[in-house]
C-alpha cells in the first residue's frame, strides 16, 4: 500500500477547515463579544464569560467519548450533527436577552465543538501521519489561529456597525461554511480504509500492546494531566486582551487588534513548534515555547502598568505562543511519551483536561478583574503556572528516560 500521496495532505487541509471553525471561531474569536454583550445584558463580564466556560466544559465532556464514537459510527454523519449544533446555537444567541439562555446555548455549542474539535482532529492526523506528524499537526491547528486573527477584528467591526445580535448570525454562517469542504469531499478516519498507509510508514518491529489495559495511574501520566490543566488555564488571557485594552482607556479597535496579533502569533508559533519538534524533540520544542510565553507575560505586565501600547502590542503577538503548546505541543508530548498506539485512549483524557483548563480560565480571569480592577495578578499567576510546568516536564522526562513509567505503559 502507498504511504505517501496527495490524499494525506488533503486530510490536513480538511482538518485545517475543522480547526478554523471549531477552535478559531468558537473559541479564539469570541472574546470580542464579552464587553458589548455583558453591557447590553447589564451583568458582570465574568458572569457573561461563564457561558464560554460552560461551553468549553461541554466540549471537554463530549471529547471524552469522541475517540470511541468516531470508530463506531460514520464520522461524516456525526460531523454534520456537530456543525449543526454549533452553528444553530450560535445563531440563536443573537435572540438571547438573558444570560441564562446564553448558558444553555453555550452548552449546546460546546457539545457541537467537541464533536469536531481538538480530539477528533488530532486522532485523524495521528492515524494518517507516521512521519511529518509534527508538521501536519502544526499546519492543521495553525488555522485555528488564522481564523482567530481574521475574525477577531472582523467580528469587532461588525459589532460596531451592525450590533452584536446580527454579528452572531454572521458568525453562525461562517462556522458552517468552514466545515463544508469536510462534509463534501470523501475521506475516512483511517488511511487503511482507503487502501493507504499512514504518511511515511515503514514496517518495523513493534511491542505488542494490550488494548484497553493501559495503566494511566502512573506518575508520568498524572504529571502530564496537571501540566495540561495548568497550561491551558492560561490561554484565556488572549480572550481578555480586548478588556485589557479597555481597562487602560484604549479603544475597542485597539483591543481587537491585540487579539488579532495574538492569533497571528498563534499561527507563527504553531508552525514553529512543529518544525522544532521534528528538528529536536517535542520536549525541547515545548520548553522553548513556554519560555517564550513567559517573556510575553512580562511585556504585558509592564505594558499595562505603564500604559505602553508598544509593549502590549509586542506582548500580545508573542503571547500567541501559549496556543502552540496547548494545541500542538500537548498532543505531540502525549504521542511522544505514551505512544501512537495508545493515543486515542490517552489523549481522550488529556483532551478533556485541555478543555477543563481553558474553561476555568475564561470565567476566573473575568472575575479576577471584576473584583481587583487589574489584570496584574493574572499575569503573575500565569508565570507561576509556567514555573510549575517546567518542573513537571523535568519529572516526566526523568521517568521516561529511566523507563520507570514507560514500561508500565508500553
Amino acid at each position: 500500500m502507498i504511504n505517501k500521496s496527495y490524499k494525506h495532505w488533503i486530510i490536513v487541509i480538511l482538518m485545517c477547515c475543522l480547526a478554523a471553525s471549531s477552535i478559531g471561531l468558537c473559541t479564539n474569536a469570541i472574546g470580542v463579544f464579552y464587553v458589548p454583550v455583558s453591557k447590553s445584558l447589564h451583568v458582570l463580564k465574568g458572569t457573561f464569560a461563564l457561558h464560554a466556560t460552560l461551553s468549553t466544559l461541554a466540549t471537554a465532556l463530549t471529547s471524552l467519548k469522541m475517540s470511541k464514537i468516531i470508530k463506531k459510527y460514520n464520522y461524516k454523519k456525526v460531523l454534520l450533527i456537530g456543525v449543526l449544533l454549533t452553528s444553530v446555537s450560535t445563531w440563536l444567541m443573537s435572540y438571547s436577552s438573558s444570560v441564562y439562555l446564553f448558558y444553555i446555548l453555550g452548552i449546546i455549542r460546546g457539545i457541537g465543538v467537541g464533536i469536531y474539535g481538538m480530539v477528533p482532529l488530532t486522532v485523524v492526523i495521528t492515524n494518517w501521519f507516521d512521519q511529518k506528524h509534527g508538521l501536519a499537526t502544526s499546519l492543521a491547528l495553525s488555522f485555528s489561529g488564522l481564523a482567530g486573527a481574521i475574525f477577531s477584528p472582523l467580528l469587532s467591526s461588525w459589532i460596531d456597525y451592525y450590533g452584536w445580535q446580527i454579528t452572531y448570525r454572521f458568525m453562525a454562517i461562517c462556522v458552517f461554511i468552514l466545515v463544508l469542504p469536510a462534509l463534501i469531499i470523501p475521506w475516512k478516519i483511517k488511511p487503511q480504509e482507503e487502501g493507504l498507509l499512514p504518511y511515511g510508514y515503514q514496517r518495523r518491529e513493534t511491542v505488542t500492546v494490550s488494548k484497553n489495559k493501559i495503566n494511566l495511574l502512573t506518575l508520568s501520566f498524572l504529571c502530564m494531566c496537571l501540566f495540561t490543566v495548568l497550561h491551558t488555564s492560561i490561554t484565556g488571557i488572549s480572550q481578555h486582551l480586548s478588556g485589557i485594552a479597555l481597562s487602560i482607556q484604549l479603544s475597542t479597535n485597539i483591543g481587537a487588534t491585540f487579539m488579532s496579533l495574538a492569533m497571528i502569533g498563534n499561527i507563527c508559533t504553531k508552525l514553529l513548534i512543529g518544525f522544532l519538534s521534528d528538528l529536536f524533540t517535542p520536549v525541547k520544542a515545548v520548553i522553548i515555547m513556554i519560555l517564550t510565553n513567559c517573556f510575553s507575560l512580562v511585556l504585558l505586565f509592564v505594558g499595562v502598568l505603564q500604559h505602553q501600547v508598544l509593549l502590549l502590542t509586542i506582548g500580545s503577538f508573542i503571547f500567541g505562543s501559549i496556543y502552540s503548546v496547548g494545541a500542538v505541543g500537548i498532543p505531540m508530548l502525549t504521542r511522544y511519551f505514551f505512544g501512537s498506539e495508545n493515543y486515542s485512549q490517552t489523549y481522550a483524557v488529556i483532551g478533556f483536561l485541555t478543555n477543563v483548563g481553558s474553561a476555568s480560565s475564561l470565567t476566573l480571569i473575568g472575575y479576577l478583574y471584576d473584583f481587583t480592577q487589574s489584570y496584574q495578578v493574572v499575569f503573575i499567576i500565569a508565570l507561576f503556572f509556567h514555573l510549575i510546568n517546567l518542573i513537571l516536564l523535568l519529572v516526566i522526562c526523568s521517568r521516561y528516560n529511566n523507563k520507570g513509567d514507560r514500561n508500565e505503559i508500553l
